[in-house]
Parts: structure tokens; C-alpha cells; sequence
């Protein structure tokens, strides 16, 4: 119970504070714990935050395949699960805006932790999209067109949960239901796979 008091208490401060104005106290005081149990479970203030971004990072990807099926799995049915899963934040709205609001801090001045834990390879989401698009694109794509691709595929539902109260309001009116999750996952897993269907061309 302590553990997850923490979590949720270190979710609120990083999303109102950023990871440098965040502090153990504060957290502390939130959750109503003793400085020493985020040692503890923890280790300390980074440790508490690398488990956060990993909630947070899973809370948009879900639970990654075992490797074994995902070898078996076609690229198209991986692509169309991991864009529904992106977009099902759009019905659960008050602890996926505080992820959001961590990883927009990130994107503004990116933190010591946050680096490491990009390059620790516990981010589920680039992951599958990275083995979508090793089987996607041809067999001689460069690492190069691989990230390129990687990148370009994890970001094709975020800006309709990033921005689901502009979107529906004028001009776009749309309405985020389960129905309109289901029809967007369609759409998008269509653009996608005409995106990935064979290697850029240069326009030159």
C-alpha cells in the first residue's frame, strides 16, 4: 500500500513540477509516508521516477508480447493492437493527462533519468513498433530508415489523445467514444500500413 501511494503521490508531483522540481519531501508529504520507504522501494528520488516513466510508458503501450508470439503474430495485427491500446487513454482521462504532463516536461528539457531510461529499452511501445517495422520494411532497410520508421509509427495516435478536448470542439468536432476508438484504430492502422508498404523515395 505504501509502494503504491508513492507511485500515485510521485505522479502528481512530477506532472505539476518536472522531475528537477519535484523533490522526495514533497512526495513524501503527499502520499503521507516517511522519506525512508522511498529508499526502500526505491532506491531514491531517480529510481522512484524511472518506475514512474515505466508506468507511464506501459499505460500506452500495454504489456509487451512474449517474443515467441510475437514471431508468429503478422506485422498487421501487432500494428492494429498497439494503435488501439495508444488510443484507449482518449476514455480514461484523469491519470493518463498527468502522463502526459511527464512527458511534456520531458520534451522541454529532457532529464538526466529520462535519457537512461530511453536508452535502457524498457519503453514497451518502440519496441513492438521497432519489430512492425523490421517486418514491414524491406529486408536491406538501413538502421537509419528503421528509427526513422520506429519514430514516425509511435506518434500516430498520440496527438488525438494529446489533444482530445481541442479536437472536440470547432472546426473538427469530434466525438470520442469507444465506437470512434475502434473506427480510428481502422483509419490509422490503414495510413500506417500505406506508409510502411515499401521504402521512401527519394524526392530528388
Amino acid at each position: 500500500m505504501t509502494r503504491e501511494r508513492l507511485l500515485r503521490a510521485a505522479l502528481a508531483v512530477f506532472a505539476d513540477h518536472g522531475y528537477a522540481g519535484a523533490s522526495v519531501r514533497r512526495i513524501c508529504q503527499r502520499a503521507r509516508a516517511n522519506p525512508a520507504a522511498v529508499k526502500h522501494y526505491f532506491g531514491n528520488k531517480e529510481g522512484l521516477y524511472q518506475e514512474v516513466l515505466h508506468t507511464a510508458a506501459s499505460a500506452f503501450s500495454g504489456e509487451e508480447l512474449d517474443p515467441l508470439d510475437r514471431a508468429e503474430q503478422p506485422p498487421e495485427e501487432m500494428l492494429r493492437e498497439m494503435i488501439r491500446h495508444q488510443l484507449r487513454p482518449i476514455l480514461r482521462r484523469n491519470t493518463i493527462g498527468r502522463y502526459l504532463r511527464v512527458f511534456a516536461w520531458e520534451d522541454m528539457a529532457p532529464s538526466r533519468p529520462y535519457k537512461q531510461f530511453l536508452a535502457s529499452g524498457r519503453v514497451p511501445v518502440l519496441n513492438t513498433a521497432g519489430t512492425i517495422v523490421r517486418k514491414l520494411l524491406p529486408p536491406d532497410a538501413s538502421n537509419e530508415e528503421i528509427a526513422v520508421a520506429t519514430l514516425w509509427l509511435v506518434n500516430q495516435a498520440m496527438p488525438f489523445v494529446r489533444s482530445r478536448d481541442s479536437l472536440g470542439a470547432a472546426p473538427f468536432g469530434l466525438r470520442f467514444d469507444t465506437a470512434m476508438v475502434e473506427r480510428l484504430t481502422d483509419k490509422l492502422t490503414h495510413l500506417a500500413l500505406t506508409g510502411l508498404a515499401g521504402r521512401p523515395r527519394r524526392l530528388d
